[in-house]
């Protein structure tokens, strides 16, 4: 069963949650000190995001773009990301992360998106998503 109820609610709440962190935290500036975006094709429900220091874009918008890394996942391996349960190395190598691009520029970043998994439990009790 997905997560995410659907598509909408999954736009909206990590809308709220990228633009927080790209322009509340650190996260945006060294995002664009290392001109690093990111699109994310996440499967159950549909959703397409892609990031940079400007915000995200979601659907015909963010699959209009030229990410440095594509990556490719479920909306339960998003939700667990987020929750501190998924080691993105181990799930890479295992394919329930499937990563195109300079991953490694990726692994720069993602210590930084600490305050965004400290975050993530208020958005999911705001857009009503269960934390298990």
């Amino acid at each position: 069963m997905a997560i995410y109820t659907n598509t909408a609610l999954a736009e909206e709440l990590f809308g709220d949650l990228w633009v927080k962190l790209i322009n509340e935290t650190e996260f945006g500036t060294k995002l664009k000190a290392l001109g690093v975006s990111m699109t994310f094709y996440v499967n159950d429900p549909d959703v397409v995001m892609y990031i940079d220091s400007n915000g995200p874009k979601f659907g015909d918008d963010a699959s209009a773009q030229k990410p440095t890394v594509v990556m490719k996942m479920s909306g339960n391996t998003v939700h667990n990301f987020w929750l501190n349960r998924v080691n993105i190395p181990k799930a890479i190598a295992t394919r329930k992360i499937k990563a195109k691009g300079p991953v490694g520029k990726v692994m720069q970043i993602l210590p930084l998106l600490s305050s965004g998994r400290d975050l993530y439990p208020e958005y999911c009790q705001k857009y009503g998503v269960p934390l298990n």
